[in-house]
């Protein structure tokens, strides 16, 4: 099997820009995350020192959005999970965003009871929202299926790994 650096595990991502299909490995997903990380801090200082707005790391996030989306999918399909999982998390941020207005929207009167429904229906959302965060904490450290599952070969398979990095 052919030895593969942190480096070529942290760039694979960039190089399968928008690919959503296939599985991807925990050593794929974690040096990719790291290096995204790495660079995006000194990005940030260098913005805090030229303007308000930061350039650099805004035009960095944005960048690297797709194939964070694209790495994470397939992060789940190697746990022989749908990438589906990944949208769950944008309905309790949806409700939180909706809760959040009706309940700033009253705030300059008297408390009503839509405004004490909208603070329920917030917190329920913001529990939700660490829940499913949790979970997908999980999958992302869960090692993936051993063998071909669902979504393809394994990428540690004895043949796969040379193609992977082809």
């Amino acid at each position: 099997m052919k030895e593969v650096s942190p480096i070529e595990w942290a760039v694979l991502p960039l190089k399968k820009y928008a690919v959503f299909s296939g599985r991807a490995p925990r050593a794929e997903y974690w040096w990719f995350y790291l290096l995204t990380v790495v660079v995006q801090i000194p990005l940030t200082i260098v913005d805090q020192g030229l303007a308000e707005w930061g350039p650099l790391s805004s035009l960095f996030s944005l960048a690297t959005f797709i194939p964070s989306l694209a790495v994470t999918v397939r992060r789940l399909h190697d746990t022989n999970r749908s990438g589906w999982w990944l949208a769950a998390i944008l309905v309790p941020l949806l409700v939180i965003g909706i809760a959040a207005v009706g309940a700033l929207g009253s705030m300059g009167g008297e408390a009503s009871a839509p405004a004490g429904s909208a603070l329920v229906v917030l917190i329920v959302s913001l529990v939700a929202f660490i829940i499913l965060g949790i979970t997908m904490l999980v999958f992302m450290v869960t090692e993936g299926t051993g063998g071909p599952n669902d979504y393809g070969p394994d990428p540690y398979g004895p043949d796969n790994l040379e193609s992977v990095f082809a």
